[in-house]
């Protein structure tokens, strides 16, 4: 079979299997799983008065969409000269809110875990008027728990040039993972945002020459186990469960949840802070009062996670929870349930 065209630019340019977007396995799971519970059998309820609540993205949702960022991402940081070398993002963050968006200088963080290399990405908008930030930077220094053998060590900062007003930019940090790949550092980053502030002149609507330096200090951007976890399906729960458990990694914790009001927003709550994939409908719970989450996902570096999670609720005291959890790689069933704990 061939392909003809009349003009012969149409084949001037080689064809790039590059710029195809990829659809993985978990996303095309998720769009088949949504496409079930949006055409479900409907059941008669009581109407409903006030505003209407948007729904929160299902697990599966999350999953298609945290391997559809980490694809976005990748694209946007291989243009970047110092970060070409990294290769491909194998997980990208949601992006974490440092600031309140009505303070004059709004930081929001995205990270990036790359094989060798932990990347920490600001979004920075300057709100104040008449005023241009130039040489904008952050200083990102990390809290770890071993001073003497540090696992993060950084690289480079690649700032924004400058920043008028209202108009955002980004800031680049660049950490080294000197463990390598199978090492999954956690840490908690002091962000301190750093810049030389200039007035524009009204007259002539250009910033002034001389101006001063300054910063501002946002809070602070965990790093942890879970930032290494991507939700993953599996066919059998508990197949892999004893699989993982005959020869991995285990960790348990038994905890409250005081503030959650119910079940089902404990279930939620908990497969997003865990990065895993809720497994055989337990996503929904079908007792108000207790409640067992199975979850699955595999670490960027492929390793297999598995937990559950057993509910129990009360009025008085919330949610508590007892998190098992088992991991092919040592240390990271630990580091998943500290994501929480």
């Amino acid at each position: 079979m061939y392909v003809t065209a009349n003009d012969k630019a149409t084949f001037g340019q080689p064809f790039d299997l590059s710029t195809i977007p990829i659809v993985t396995r978990e996303q095309a799971d998720a769009e088949d799983r949504t496409k079930k519970l949006t055409t479900a059998t409907p059941t008669l309820k009581a109407p409903t008065t006030g505003p209407t609540k948007a729904a929160a993205p299902s697990s599966a949702e999350a999953a298609a969409s945290a391997s559809a960022a980490a694809q976005k991402y990748t694209q946007e940081l291989l243009k970047i000269p110092e970060l070409r070398s990294f290769g491909t993002v194998l997980k990208s963050s949601p992006l974490v809110e440092l600031t309140e968006s009505e303070t004059e200088y709004v930081v929001g963080a995205v990270k990036h875990i790359f094989k060798e290399h932990i990347v920490l990405q600001f979004d920075v908008k300057n709100t104040l008027q008449d005023t241009i930030l130039e040489d904008v930077s952050v200083v990102a220094t990390p809290s770890e728990d071993s001073e003497e053998d540090p696992e993060l060590e950084e690289d480079f900062i690649i700032p924004a040039a400058k920043l008028a007003t209202n108009e955002p930019g980004t800031v680049y940090v660049s950490f080294k993972r000197l463990h390598g790949e199978k090492s999954f550092p956690v840490s908690s980053f002091t962000n301190v945002l750093k810049f030389t502030s200039k007035e524009i002149d009204p007259t002539t609507g250009e910033p002034e020459e001389r101006g001063y330096d300054d910063e501002y200090q946002v809070e602070d951007l965990e790093l942890t186990g879970s930032d290494y976890v991507i939700p993953a399906f599996a066919g059998s729960f508990n197949h892999v469960w004893e699989q993982v458990g005959a020869n991995g990694d285990s960790a348990e914790e038994t905890m409250q949840l005081s503030s959650v009001k119910s079940i089902a927003d404990a279930t939620e709550q908990l497969a997003k802070a865990l990065s895993l994939q809720p497994l055989e409908g337990t996503d929904i719970p079908v007792n108000t009062t207790t409640h067992t989450l199975k979850l699955f996902g595999r670490t960027v570096s492929g390793g297999r996670v598995v937990a559950t999670v057993k509910m129990a609720y009360s009025s008085k005291s919330g949610v508590t929870m007892k998190i098992s959890t088992r991991a092919e790689e040592e240390g990271v069933a630990a580091l998943v349930i500290a994501s929480v704990a």
